[in-house]
């Protein structure tokens, strides 16, 4: 686990452009009601509440890749100061999200991820589950290809068994989404050899020399490595209508997930959050390339502007507009998790909360979203 400080040059370069319920059965609506009784004084004003501590609430931002597009939304609410003006200190560290995903944090204090709701679902989390407070990705936002040479003899995705797929971790989103796409197509996923790369330094090289035949990643590597004719997009679920396509609805990419019991025990915390964020996409929707350029960082595998203009077009329809999870975004997820993992079917359904969108549209509210 490595901590990220992330101060404003670092961040630059991602600017460019009378019934009981028993624990875990309550409904998600009245669990929500709970925690908004308790905020509905804070949601307005967090500021003020917030003070009465005397010191700003403490967070750890935990996600995989501090390179990585899929968290643009969090670190630009981060970058702006909208953590900062909610009263909180976030402080971003990386670590690999498939390693913790079915274990509780082991340290006591606030952890939140920025991560694919789909890895959340699929882990099955029975102690503590997740929950997801905000949406920041409306597809997976990856893409699926190689070189033109290994593309060349694909003709159906019944092809990519024997092929050796790299993705950046195992058991992540970039692997469940090639599973099962390949499931779709007839093929047996257990015949794909996936390569844990690591990081996207990995990533390029291995797939230049050959250690791997095909790549799912996101962005910026894609369109790096596409800008350079090293790789072609077999299926992009960075598109709105390609993921709809492949998986017959939208699959929600990465959203702001708090164990349950944090969100419990800290609503005015998660509303926090979830404002920052809410403003983040806001300003993301508007912003212009001089927005975006004024805060590019050097990068050692990103230092074209140009490029990277062109990476944040590819990946902008992807982002959520305003945060808010749609019912049937969550459904499609639970739908592929089943599909790939039908044994724990029934865990999945006992999570009965395994997303809000109150605090969401508290933060519409408040910022005219």
């Amino acid at each position: 686990m490595r901590a990220v400080r992330l101060e404003p040059k670092l961040l630059r370069m991602y600017f460019h452009d009378d019934k009981r319920y028993r624990p875990g059965e309550l409904p998600r609506r009245l669990w929500v009601q709970g925690l908004l009784a308790t905020t509905a004084a804070l949601v307005f004003n967090p500021s003020a509440a917030l003070a009465q501590t005397g010191d700003k609430i403490r967070i750890n931002l935990m996600l995989d890749d501090a390179s990585s597009m899929l968290h643009l939304p969090v670190l630009l609410a981060q970058h702006l100061g909208y953590f900062k003006a909610e009263g909180l200190q976030v402080d971003v560290v990386e670590q690999p999200f498939a390693a913790v995903a079915a274990a509780p944090p082991a340290a006591p204090v606030l952890h939140v991820w920025s991560a694919p709701l789909l890895q959340s679902l699929y882990a099955s989390r029975v102690a503590d589950p997740w929950v997801s407070v905000v949406q920041t990705g409306r597809t997976p936002q990856l893409a699926l290809g190689g070189p033109r040479k290994v593309l060349a003899g694909i003709k159906s995705l019944k092809d990519l068994e024997g092929k050796k797929i790299g993705v950046l971790e195992l058991g992540s989103q970039a692997q469940l989404c090639v599973d099962y796409s390949v499931l779709l197509a007839g093929a047996n996923p257990k015949n794909i050899n996936y390569i844990a790369l690591g990081n996207p330094l990995n990533a390029a090289s291995m797939l230049r020399g050959g250690g791997i035949d095909l790549l799912c990643a996101g962005d910026p590597l894609v369109t790096v490595l596409e800008k350079k004719g090293e790789f072609e997009a077999l299926r992009n679920f960075r598109s709105l209508k390609e993921t709809q396509r492949v998986f017959s609805g939208l699959v929600p990419g990465n959203s702001l997930l708090v164990p349950l019991s944090v969100a419990a025990k800290n609503p005015a915390a998660c509303q926090s959050l979830v404002n920052g964020v809410v403003r983040a996409a806001k300003w993301l929707r508007t912003a212009g390339p001089s927005d975006l350029l004024g805060s590019m960082l050097d990068s050692t595998y990103l230092t074209d502007r140009a490029i990277y203009l062109n990476a944040v077009d590819n990946m902008r329809e992807s982002y959520a507009i305003d945060g808010v999870l749609s019912s049937e975004a969550f459904a499609t997820a639970l739908r592929v998790c089943n599909t790939l993992d039908p044994v724990l079917a029934g865990e999945r359904k006992k999570n009965t909360n395994p997303y809000t969108n109150e605090f969401v549209l508290q933060a519409k509210k408040r910022f005219n979203v």
